[in-house]
């Protein structure tokens, strides 16, 4: 956990208003393979308004791909995919309107490193929304400060820690005034020591009740965090449930593996041995 404390915010997501008892994520049969290898298979979920769903598991079973989906980044080959009850994976869906809505962070900063971090925030409201400086900018400033970094708005990226630019990051996302957020396995590029700085943010936006679907290895973060949790493996959910429950007392034996090699269980490192690791491998493609 980071040693700077960054002040917990419940207003660091604007209130948006849903539709009384439509999910704002629906996905129903979702199918997408690149060429012969199948990445997601049949995969169904629901995300209602304020709820955060924590997706898990091994490297390559199509965690990325799912939200990447959601976001319209990548067609799906069959099914459909709903945000805020209207399908936008049909013909004519205005996929530009519909990204402004779904705000999504990957593990990689991708900040525009010869701009400063307000120009950051500010560039896609400016242009996209048509919205001027001498309004983006005040917002932009409101951002920083929910996440504890207001007085690095004049300064580049490069002059930022890991942990500081995907703040950044998230506070650009936020900018557009999503109804939902995607996280990618943000803090996987970090230092240890500059994860728990992000995981606060995150957290406060939860609480804040913005809605939020994150892929993540933080199995602390999911649990205390994540109100649903789905285990996904070779592109199909295996297990979903309470973070809690599927944590503690997984009913699959794949999910069983995977959070004992993670050690997430009470089974140490000692008691693993190579033979396992290689067997999880093949049942496992990762």
């Amino acid at each position: 956990m980071a040693k700077d404390t960054i002040e917990s915010s419940a207003a660091v997501a604007p209130a948006v208003p849903e539709a009384a008892g439509v999910p704002v994520v629906r996905a129903e049969g979702i199918r997408k393979s690149f060429g012969d290898n199948v990445v997601l298979d049949d995969v169904d979920l629901t995300v209602d308004a304020g709820e955060v769903l924590v997706v898990i598991g091994p490297s390559g079973s199509g965690k990325s791909t799912l939200l990447r989906c959601i976001n319209l980044l990548e067609p799906i080959d069959s099914g459909q995919i709903f945000f805020d009850g209207r399908e936008i994976t049909t013909r004519g869906v205005k996929v530009d309107q519909v990204r402004q809505q779904i705000g999504i962070v990957f593990q990689q900063f991708n900040l525009f490193p010869h701009l400063k971090v307000i120009d950051n925030l500010t560039l896609a409201t400016r242009r996209v929304r048509k919205i001027p400086r001498a309004k983006a900018e005040p917002r932009a400033v409101e951002l920083l400060r929910r996440v504890g970094l207001e007085e690095k708005a004049r300064e580049y990226p490069h002059q930022l820690s890991g942990g500081q630019q995907q703040r950044v990051a998230i506070a650009r996302a936020l900018m557009m005034e999503p109804h939902v957020m995607l996280f990618d396995e943000v803090t996987s590029a970090l230092d240890p020591e500059l994860v728990g700085e992000v995981l606060i943010v995150m957290r406060d936006l939860a609480r804040s009740g913005m809605t939020m679907i994150v892929v993540t290895h933080e199995m602390h973060f999911a649990r205390d965090v994540g109100d649903h949790l789905i285990f996904i493996d070779e592109g199909r959910i295996v297990e979903q449930g309470k973070p809690a429950e599927v944590l503690d007392q997984p009913k699959q034996e794949r999910t069983r593996r995977f959070l004992r090699r993670s050690l997430q269980l009470a089974e140490s490192l000692e008691e693993l041995t190579v033979q396992e690791v290689e067997s999880d491998k093949e049942g496992g493609r990762e």
